[in-house]
């Protein structure tokens, strides 16, 4: 008896050892890991202590369905001096508790790296880590008359992570957690799917939910992943009809438009949002009621009530500065910003702001930037060799003086008398103004030759931009020539003119591939960042329309690769490109055409380059545009590529500063190799609102050339009526 329990004993031991090492197995398959570095939390040129600075601190998140299994810290130092007080040192700690302290005794002018193990309980979704330099007193420690000791953090710097999916409670509560969050550092996909035959109502509501996601993105953007048929293996959001199947997941029947949340059956760890609704009007719903948010706790499901949607006007884009009135820069400032800085050296006060990129004013009328600003009045500043630097876009406007500038206000200051500017208006060139802006202001300030090191470094002064400060379009009219990929590449336009999307339709080939999903759902993520509003009212067609009713008075928005041969056929016959298999052409200009363009003064269009350099490359991605065929004043534009592998390389394209500042006129093409080259193969045309005999003078003013050779032939015309008119009448007064 003794000897059979001490089998069964041994039995059951050898279970629960086997029992481990198979769950050890099991979270170590599950078991990801991440280095995200400081300048991938926002900090491109890291963390700088100087000027007797003793604390800095950055923050970073996670999803909140993640599970973090072990942490480090990985610090990159360098000094631009040895620090000789072996009693200071950097104290580091994560969420308020320390984790280490660094001895700065041992940081040199090379790159040092201190790595900190961090308790994987002290990471949260939300995280802060704090530094602090202690062990030293208040005084700034200099090398010399004009140079402070400083300790830079390196923006290789970096927090190294594992961590598991945790299995949260199905709910709509958090949403849009775990789905997305703009915020966490892990770098996620948001996976939409799709079924294999996804109808245009389902691409409609993704695209509404993508410019959603697009306008509470922070600088990071939002990168999608597109599926057809099959369920993603992480967190995902389905969208279909009632009783539709897609892999293993056969999707609730129901009546009303649905919202609902369940575990992923691929694996139960992650969840899926299932926006499901029988017709457009019930998707277009149940997505607008997600946006909304405002869920209960505990909501794992919702029925959703049907919904009139707002309407859009003209340029009313929430993101897009007025022209009806000034707009005052303190309400441009960013979150986290002040409009003042302290110290000799600091950080330029920027200001981000969109446009709309067809404001216009007439030759030799800017828009007024109206500043009010303070510095500081410490005597050691040198006045003379201090300025506020103005610049808008990287492109210099003025450098304005801490005093007014003349012979008489010289001699005023000599004897005493105040003559600080600290008023200035500056005129902006309306060509200076992007769909996307930013102006900085900067505090050049210079001390005299005689100025201690440590009043330089020290951080008693301060110079402000006054809340009046404002920047005024109240003058500028909406005028432009299109096409323009400029405008599409920095706001979505003309498409954003109705930031609702009311006057826009989405074409893709009748099958779309998830390539093409995915490209589709990108653009409108950044419409959405563009405005600042949903596109609620968008159409989408799959497949060439039948009838070309559907497009009058649309402007058209399609993706397609030149696989969809048949569809891309389609789409081009009227325009002044052409495809031939997996290559496309411009077509070229007859004779008059070209003789019309030298008349007009236009050199710029170059059919045969763009055609010579399409045909001289297999492998490529870009955009084309061209005026609609099926309405006057609306344009085309498509994101076109010679393959889906090409074509999912836009979205990473178009996140490059140097690419989009590449892409202009009526075709861009990108490759891997060469970066990106655009080209105006064709006429543009006038659109805005300004009046018919304004449009007449504008022409005249812009073809000059033709203008003079219509006067010339217009003089002759009325010489050779008054001649005839005049001889005639001396006829009969011989008579």
């Amino acid at each position: 008896m003794m000897g059979q329990l001490k089998s069964l004993t041994g039995l059951l031991c050898l279970l629960c050892i086997l029992c481990q090492v198979v769950y050890a197995k099991n979270l170590d398959s599950l078991t990801s890991s991440s280095d995200i570095t400081f300048s991938r939390m926002g900090l491109t040129n890291g963390i700088t202590f100087t000027g007797g600075q003793k604390d800095a601190g950055l923050e970073f998140r996670l999803p909140i369905d993640t599970l973090v299994s072990k942490a480090q810290l990985v610090l990159d130092l360098k000094t631009n001096d040895t620090i000789s007080d072996s009693l200071s040192s950097l104290a580091v700690m994560v969420n308020g508790q320390s984790v280490g302290a660094i001895p700065l005794n041992s940081v040199n002018n090379k790159k040092t790296t201190y790595e900190l193990n961090v308790p994987a309980l002290l990471v949260t979704s939300s995280n802060k880590l704090s530094f602090k330099i202690v062990g030293t007193d208040d005084q700034v420690t200099c090398i010399n008359d004009d140079t402070a000791s400083t300790i830079h953090m390196l923006p290789s710097s970096m927090i190294k992570l594992d961590y598991r999916p945790l299995n949260i409670a199905a709910d709509l509560h958090p949403f849009p957690q775990p789905f997305w969050d703009s915020h966490e550092m892990l770098g996620r996909d948001v996976a939409f799917v799709f079924a294999n035959n996804v109808n245009s109502t389902q691409v409609s509501a993704a695209s509404i939910l993508a410019s959603w996601l697009g306008i509470h993105a922070s600088y990071r953007g939002v990168d999608f992943h597109a599926l057809k048929g099959q369920l993603p293996d992480s967190n995902g959001i389905v969208f279909g009809k009632p009783g539709q199947t897609i892999g293993s997941l056969t999707l609730p029947k129901t009546a009303k438009p649905l919202l609902k949340v369940i575990p992923n059956p691929v694996d139960a760890n992650y969840k899926l949002l299932l926006v499901v609704g029988e017709s457009e009007s019930d998707l277009r719903s149940a997505v607008y009621r997600l946006a909304q948010g405002n869920f209960a706790l505990h909501t794992a499901q919702l029925e959703v009530k049907p919904t009139s949607l707002p309407q859009s006007k003209p340029y009313d884009a929430p993101r897009w500065i007025p022209t009806d009135k000034p707009v005052l820069l303190k309400d441009l400032i960013q979150d986290g910003q002040s409009m003042h800085v302290k110290g000799v050296w600091h950080n330029a006060v920027n200001f981000n702001f969109r446009a709309a990129p067809d404001l216009f004013l007439w030759n030799g009328k800017t828009i007024p930037l109206n500043l009010h600003y303070r510095f500081p009045s410490e005597s050691w500043i040198d006045e003379d060799n201090s300025f506020l630097n103005v610049v808008l876009n990287d492109q210099f406007l003025e450098d304005l003086t801490v005093n007014k500038q003349g012979y008489l206000e010289g001699l005023w200051r000599s004897l005493g008398i105040d003559t600080r500017q600290e008023k200035a208006q500056i005129g902006v060139q309306p060509y200076m103004l992007y769909g996307d802006n930013q102006l900085s202001l900067y505090f050049n300030l210079h001390a005299k030759p005689d100025t201690p090191c440590d009043v330089k470094y020290g951080d008693n002064i301060t110079s402000l931009i006054d809340d009046d400060s404002s920047l005024d379009l109240r003058g500028a009219r909406h005028f432009s020539f299109l096409p323009n990929l400029s405008f599409f590449i920095g706001a979505s336009f003309p498409y954003s003119r109705l930031a609702d999307y009311s006057e826009t339709v989405l074409l893709l080939p009748a099958n779309p591939t998830a390539a093409q999903l995915q490209t589709m759902l990108g653009l409108s993520a950044r419409a959405g960042a563009s405005t600042g509003k949903m596109i609620v009212r968008v159409q989408t067609h799959l497949g060439y329309p039948a009838g070309t009713n559907s497009l009058k008075g649309k402007n058209v928005l399609a993706v397609s690769s030149l696989n969809d041969a048949r569809f891309v056929d389609n789409l081009l016959k009227r325009s002044p490109f052409s495809s031939t298999g997996q290559t496309l052409h411009v077509k070229s200009e007859s004779w008059y055409r070209q003789v019309e363009n030298w008349l007009k003064g236009d050199f710029h269009t170059n059919t045969e380059l763009a055609d010579r350099y399409l045909s001289s490359n297999r492998n490529w991605r870009g955009f084309l545009s061209f005026e609609s065929p099926w309405q006057d004043g609306k344009v085309v534009i498509a994101a076109v590529a010679t393959s889906d592998k090409e074509l999912v390389k836009l979205h990473s394209d178009l996140n490059n500063s140097e690419i989009n500042a590449g892409i202009r006129g009526d075709l861009a093409v990108i490759t891997d190799n060469s970066g990106v080259h655009s080209f105006q193969t064709s006429e543009q045309f006038a659109t805005g609102q300004v009046s018919w005999y304004e449009k007449l003078i504008w022409y005249a003013s812009q073809y000059s050339s033709l203008f003079a050779i219509f006067m010339v032939l217009f003089s002759l015309f009325l010489g050779m009526v008054f001649f005839r008119l005049l001889s005639s009448h001396a006829r009969n007064r011989l008579k």
